[in-house]
């Protein structure tokens, strides 16, 4: 029994040896056994100044801040393209994802949900107002139009055109003198008198004598009051909000204005709480499109990104306004629990101390005073 126990230990000894030698040569030669690196499933969405796609890879400062992460930790990414903010979160609470890339604002709210690591951004909000720098008569009248009006007008006509052609057809045979049986000549000439049945209640030298002509007649009569107050009111409100959003320069001017900004983002709080009436897009980019077209009285949004989107394409329509307000640091998020938090925390924070982030932002977005 003693000699087995001893053949035992002579074998333990040997497979011990043997991998002691076989570290030995891989140090000899400069060698390290090879780790099977972790693959994650990387959420990331298209985020001016921050994210952009190339085909099928993504490229931006927080790619490369990202893939130095990844580097040091031995870890391989799988990147998952999401169209919107609110979908990259949800896939991180869902654990259908590993990281998100935002960065997301690191707030209480977000922290009962997900969980977000050490700030690797400090930014904060900006505000975005239309150019106004053209003066005489076109400018003025394409400040009195607006998409509501412009639909309030289509919807006017369309309605003009089909109870013209009503009014035509039930009139021509009795009333040929006011309604012409040639087409479309007793088309236009019913339009003539809808229009003026609009304006000022009726025609002088036309009148209906059949049922359904009356009816229409009636109707005209009594929408056109309604029309032409909405048309009114519609005119006046959009010619007031092109003043009132000249006037907005800073935070305090967001009270009971109209606001565009990012779905789900940290700006719909913003706006909030400043009184405004947060309109929420799926991007910053239709957010500024909005206000391009006057929808919307200004826009709020993360500072890099509004300066970044803004100086790409829009510096001649749209500007920035005010001071930076209400700073926030930004994090990546993970799903809540996460064991990954506290490796990517010490890692963000060695590449802080070491100057690699401040590094990686200079690459991508410049030095600002």
């Amino acid at each position: 029994m003693s000699g087995e126990r001893w053949m035992v230990r002579l074998g333990r000894l040997a497979v011990a040896m043997a991998f002691v030698v076989a570290a030995w040569q891989c140090r000899l030669h400069g060698e390290t056994p090879a780790a099977t690196p972790r693959v994650l499933r990387v959420a990331v969405t298209p985020i001016a100044a921050v994210v952009e796609w190339n085909g099928d890879q993504p490229a931006g400062v927080m790619i490369g801040i990202w893939e130095e992460l990844a580097r040091r930790l031995g870890m391989t990414s799988e990147f998952i393209r999401v169209k919107t903010f609110v979908d990259l979160m949800d896939m991180v609470r869902d654990g259908k994802a590993d990281v998100a890339l935002g960065p997301l604002a690191i707030t209480e709210e977000r922290e009962r949900t997900l969980d977000l690591t050490h700030p690797i951004f400090h930014s904060g909000m900006r505000i975005a107002v239309r150019q106004r720098n053209e003066t005489g008569l076109m400018p003025a009248v394409r400040s009195m139009l607006s998409w509501r009006l412009l639909e309030l007008v289509a919807i006017a006509i369309a309605l003009a055109v089909v109870s013209g052609h009503l009014l035509w057809w039930s009139e021509k045979d009795r009333n040929p003198r006011s309604f012409p049986p040639a087409y479309p000549r007793g088309v236009i000439e019913a339009l003539w008198w809808i229009a003026s049945t609009i304006v000022t209640g009726g025609c002088d030298d036309k009148h209906v004598d059949g049922p359904l002509g009356r009816i229409l007649a009636f109707a005209w009569m009594i929408g056109g009051i309604g029309l032409i107050a909405a048309f009114t009111s519609l005119l006046t409100a959009t010619m007031t909000a092109e003043r009132v959003a000249g006037m907005i320069q800073g935070p305090r001017d967001l009270a009971g204005r109209s606001i565009g900004c990012q779905a789900a983002s940290v700006s719909v709080q913003t706006i909030r709480q400043r009184g405004g009436v947060p309109q929420e897009y799926p991007t910053i980019h239709e957010a500024l499109d909005a206000l391009e077209l006057g929808m919307i009285d200004a826009v709020v949004g993360e500072a890099e990104t509004m300066m970044y989107t803004i100086n790409e394409s829009r510096q001649d329509r749209v500007k920035l306004v005010g001071p930076m307000f209400d700073s926030f640091d930004y994090g990546l998020a993970l799903p809540s629990g996460s064991p990954l938090r506290e490796e990517l925390n010490t890692t963000i924070l060695r590449m802080r101390e070491d100057g690699t982030l401040a590094r990686i932002k200079a690459t991508w977005l410049g030095t600002h005073d």
